[in-house]
């Protein structure tokens, strides 16, 4: 092919057959057209591929499993492309692959953790324990994972602020985008409050909150009395909700609760002493 393209440039522009221009010529268009099928292969194969996935998964595993084809794909095509290329300008790629052998080898033994992570990441891919879109918590972080490969997740809080773990280190996950989660509101009364009263007002309530609330799947109950404390009488209000729906529906729990005491005179205390003086 070379031969071919050298003839061609050499026609084209009256050059000397087999000169160092037409030569130079040659290689540049050799190099343009490997990258060039290195573009069309990527493409097509990460269509088709992706096309697949799409039609068999669901999205957000689709998404997952996308973007580690694309991570994949593209470092297996470009590092092809490299060599090809160098191997169609004359540059013996056999060292090249045998030095990288060698290189990989020590690498290996050098960089266990890069392996552990790999590993971890293909597990936990393979498990699903998460996928792109889904609210995980790690380590006390809690965030979306906006992206992911083998080697780490990166997860984003509700500030904006960005998490990047290796997978290695993961050594346990909460998921809160599978399963129906709970809406959690605590809040207390004072000892003088009427707890039959309260009761009546809470069961009336938890009655109007699920078309107050549009993430609550039900009615709210409420469980009553929790704990005596120091300044008050602390009690509890559950509330299902879909999945990684309980931090909104319980802001909103809260604000409602707090104008209905306030209707019921049911006095919401704050921390006090009382010294008693004999």
């Amino acid at each position: 092919m070379e031969s071919y393209i050298i003839d061609i440039y050499t026609q084209l522009f009256n050059l000397e057959p087999g000169g160092w221009v037409a030569v130079l010529l040659a290689n540049i268009t050799q190099v343009f057209l490997v990258v060039l099928s290195g573009f069309v292969v990527k493409f097509s194969v990460q269509k088709w591929v992706i096309g697949r996935v799409r039609r068999k998964k669901g999205d957000r595993r689709a998404d997952t499993l996308s973007q580690l084809i694309e991570t994949t794909l593209s470092f297996t095509v470009w590092f092809l492309v490299i060599l090809i290329s160098l191997d169609v300008v004359g540059v013996n790629i056999t060292p090249i692959l045998a030095s990288a052998g060698v290189l990989g080898l020590a690498i290996g033994f050098g960089s266990q953790s890069l392996v552990k992570d790999v590993v971890a990441g293909f597990f936990h891919f393979l498990d699903n324990n998460y996928n792109l879109g889904e609210v995980i918590e790690v380590d006390g972080f809690t965030g979306k994972v906006t992206q992911m490969n083998l080697r780490m997740v990166h997860l984003t809080n509700f500030l904006g602020a960005e998490k990047i773990i290796n997978q290695g280190s993961i050594g346990s996950l909460i998921n809160w985008s599978r399963n129906q989660t709970t809406a959690v509101v605590d809040f207390g009364v004072a000892y003088e409050t009427d707890l039959k009263h309260l009761n009546e007002v809470m069961n009336s309530f938890v009655e109007t909150l699920q078309t107050q609330v549009e993430e609550l799947v039900e009615v709210p109950s409420f469980l009553g009395v929790m704990e005596l404390a120091d300044s008050s009488i602390n009690c509890r209000l559950l509330g299902k909700t879909e999945a990684g729906n309980h931090w909104s529906a319980a802001r909103k729990i809260r604000k409602e609760l707090v104008a209905t005491l306030k209707e019921n005179d049911i006095e919401i205390p704050f921390p006090q002493v009382v010294v008693a003086q004999k």
